[in-house]
């Protein structure tokens, strides 16, 4: 009985000898994995989830939470962000104050809108006629990139009402909407606005259910209002039903004589692409079919003819020469690991030129301002120099408000900041 009983033991001990060894090479191979792969972006969870394994996900995202931060500095001013930019005034730095002051804000911001497509055609097709359109009565930067970090749009969204940087490896709105941010919304609040913004999608994406809060809007309208009305997609209503919906929100404050700021976020154009049949009036040629860039092309030509159909309305209410309108694009959507080879041949045709990351990370700006004549504004400008911008046609300093972006009317020389989706430390500066 004693001679079976340490036979047992035996076993036992070396089973767990066995496991031990098991689990310290698991570990050990996590910690090599880890150490590799410590700064790849973790642009989609699931994707990299699985990918990776579990663990080390969540050994990475530990990391890009904790570790790689860089300190705060309780220095920053106004001044030192524009000595470090090597910013310099243009004249007496006043050009366009107060141009669209008392003016509503209509601020609308188009998802995954690439400036590369802006005054292109396709079989004498124009993409974006309606954009092009607003051109030609507007000023237009050509010249501005995205800055946003892994909250993708609602990082835009957060850049355009702050002037502020993301968080980088996690969405703003998910790390920090628990503060109160110094904002677009709270400054025209403080000139007698209503602010307000729209979103189909559920208020909970992103958490902006604590973002907008976050950032002063008083009021927002999300799936709740729209009722996923002619539903696109995975998200919510269409473009046409945001526009529609919205549009009887910003009458009735227009009827009331009572300024407001409205920003829109458009969803339609969201990856991957895909709009039911009845939604698409871009004839592509055949050597399109099935293609990323493709189905690319007919949701942009979908967004912009849902934006036209808008902007003429605005027109009809009576609303569009009370208002200051901007548009811009929320970052890219040509992705390098969504597009394939026959995508980007088809990309570099479009261009003359193979697609680069400066294609890649340029988006649209464009205000119209009533009384005022078109101008395309060639200086570099990123999703951070949007506020201060608008603020300058509104008449509303920045001085006593830390802001990382400068007036693109009124200085020139310029360095941008980029986020996430490049290596820590990487900037855009006048030469690009």
């Amino acid at each position: 009985i004693i001679f079976v009983k340490i036979k047992k033991l035996e076993l036992f001990l070396l089973k767990v000898k066995h496991i031990g060894w098991g689990v310290l090479l698991f570990i050990f191979l996590a910690i090599l994995l880890f150490f590799v792969s410590k700064g790849d972006r973790l642009i989609d969870p699931l994707s990299t989830a699985a990918e990776k394994g579990i663990l080390n996900y969540e050994l990475i995202q530990i990391y890009h939470d904790y570790v790689e931060t860089a300190d705060a500095d309780a220095n920053v001013t106004n001044k030192r962000i524009m000595e470090v930019k090597n910013a310099k005034k243009i004249g007496d730095g006043d050009a366009l104050f107060g141009a669209a002051k008392q003016k509503n804000v209509i601020v609308i911001q188009m998802e995954s809108l690439q400036n590369m497509i802006i005054n292109q055609k396709i079989d004498g097709q124009e993409i974006t006629p309606n954009l092009n359109k607003l051109i030609k009565e507007s000023y237009y930067f050509p010249r501005v990139y995205q800055q946003i970090g892994a909250g993708n749009t609602s990082d835009a969204e957060f850049q355009m009402n702050t002037s502020l940087y993301p968080a980088g490896n996690q969405a703003i709105s998910k790390m920090y909407a628990n503060r109160k941010f110094p904002s677009l919304p709270r400054l025209l609040q403080d000139n007698q606005y209503k602010t307000m913004t729209f979103h189909a999608d559920d208020v909970t994406y992103w958490n902006r259910i604590q973002l907008y809060p976050a950032l002063g809007f008083e009021k927002y309208y999300d799936k709740s209002y729209f009722k996923d009305r002619d539903k696109i997609g995975a998200y919510g209503a269409s473009d046409e039903v945001l526009y529609e919906d919205s549009l009887k929100v910003l009458e009735g404050m227009h009827k009331k004589n009572q300024k407001f700021y409205a920003h829109i976020i458009s969803l339609s154009s969201h990856t991957p692409f895909e709009l039911p049949e009845r939604k698409i009036s871009l004839k592509l040629p055949q050597k399109y079919d099935n293609t990323v860039f493709g189905h690319y092309l007919e949701a942009q030509h979908y967004a912009d003819k849902a934006l036209g159909e808008f902007i003429e309305n605005l027109k009809k209410k009576g609303i569009w020469n009370d208002s200051v309108v901007v548009v811009y694009g929320d970052h890219s959507g040509l992705n390098g690991g969504l597009i394939q080879e026959k995508d980007n041949a088809l990309i570099g045709e479009m261009l003359g030129h193979g697609y680069t990351l400066a294609d890649r990370f340029n988006i649209p700006f464009i205000i119209s301002v009533p009384g005022q004549k078109a101008e395309v504004k060639t200086n570099l400008g990123g999703q951070v120099d949007m506020m201060p911008t608008l603020t300058n046609l509104l008449g509303i300093p920045l001085d006593k408000q830390i802001h990382f972006g400068q007036d693109l009317f009124n200085y020139e020389n310029n360095l941008i900041g980029m986020r996430y989706y490049m290596t820590a430390g990487s900037f855009l500066h006048n030469q690009t």
